[in-house]
C-alpha cells in the first residue's frame, strides 16, 4: 500500500529529562542490556541490546484519555479511544500571535479560518499553531506560559464537529486558569485533545490528513502518540507501508 505525499512528523524527541507539565512523572532511558552484557550471557558470540523507558503516559506528545479528565467510572480509557478518531481529515490554524498567558475565543477561531478560507467539518481534528515550542522549548517557560482555549472555544470546535484536537505545548489551558475550561469541556462532551505537538508551522492554513494512534496501554489515561501529516498538495513522496 502506498500513500501519495509529504509527510511531516509532528511528534517531540524522547529522552531522559524531557520537558513535561508540572507534577507529572520524569521521562528516563536506560541501558538495560549492553552487546558486552548479552554476549557474556549467550556464550555464542551472538549479542543485542535493549533500552528501559519510564516515562508518563501524559510525558511526551500525546492523547488524553476522557478517563484522566472525568470521574465517571464510565470514562473511556486510552485503549477505548475510537482510532477512527485518530485518524482524519485535518486543518491548522495559526495562534502564534495570542499573548502568552493569555486565553482566546472563538472570534479568533472564525477570524482565522476566514483568513484562510478554511472550515470546520464533522469529523475534523484541529491543530492549534501557538507558536510556543519554537520559542519556549527547553525554557522553564514552556511548561506555563502556553495561550489556551477559553470554555466557549472549546464549545464552538466540538459543536462543529472536531473529533480531536491539539496544541504545539503542554496543555489546551491556560496554565493560570486552574479551572481549566478546555479539559472541563472536554471531559463533559467527550471529546479528547494532544499535548506537545510540534513542527505545526509547516501546516499552517492548510488541509491535511492527520494519524496520531494511541498504543494499546489498557485503562491508561493517556497514550504517547507518534503524531503525523500527510500534505497530498505539496510535492508527493510515496510511502509504502507495506515494506
Amino acid at each position: 500500500m502506498k500513500i501519495q505525499g509529504k509527510v511531516i512528523d509532528l511528534s517531540q524527541e524522547i529522552y531522559t529529562g524531557m520537558p513535561v507539565y508540572p507534577g507529572h512523572a520524569k521521562t528516563v532511558i536506560w541501558e538495560h542490556m549492553s552487546h558486552d552484557e548479552s554476549r557474556r550471557t549467550i556464550g555464542t558470540g551472538f549479542s543485542y541490546q535493549s533500552s528501559g523507558i519510564m516515562m508518563c503516559d501524559h510525558g511526551p506528545t500525546h492523547i488524553d484519555s476522557i478517563s484522566h479528565l472525568s470521574t465517571d467510572p464510565d470514562a473511556a480509557s486510552v485503549d477505548e479511544i475510537p482510532l477512527e478518531h485518530c485518524i482524519t481529515s485535518a486543518i491548522c490554524l495559526d495562534m502564534s500571535d495570542v499573548p502568552v498567558q493569555t486565553q482566546f475565543g472563538s472570534e479568533k477561531i472564525e477570524a482565522e479560518l476566514k483568513r484562510w478560507n478554511l472550515d470546520i467539518q464533522k469529523g475534523d481534528t484541529v491543530l492549534f499553531y501557538t507558536g510556543h515550542y519554537d520559542n519556549y522549548y527547553g525554557k522553564p517557560e514552556y511548561a506555563s506560559h502556553q495561550p489556551g482555549l477559553t470554555k466557549e472555544a472549546t464549545e464552538f470546535i466540538i459543536d462543529k464537529g472536531v473529533v480531536n484536537f491539539g496544541v504545539d505545548n503542554t496543555s489546551p489551558d491556560m496554565f493560570l486558569d486552574k479551572t481549566y475550561p478546555c479539559h472541563t469541556v472536554c471531559s463533559e462532551r467527550r471529546v479528547t485533545h494532544m499535548e506537545n505537538l510540534c513542527n505545526l508551522d509547516k501546516l499552517v492554513g492548510k488541509r491535511f490528513t492527520f494519524i496520531a494512534l494511541p498504543l494499546r496501554i489498557r485503562k491508561g489515561t493517556g497514550s504517547p502518540l507518534r503524531a503525523i501529516a500527510i500534505l497530498s498538495e505539496d510535492e508527493p513522496v510515496d510511502w509504502d507501508l507495506s515494506s
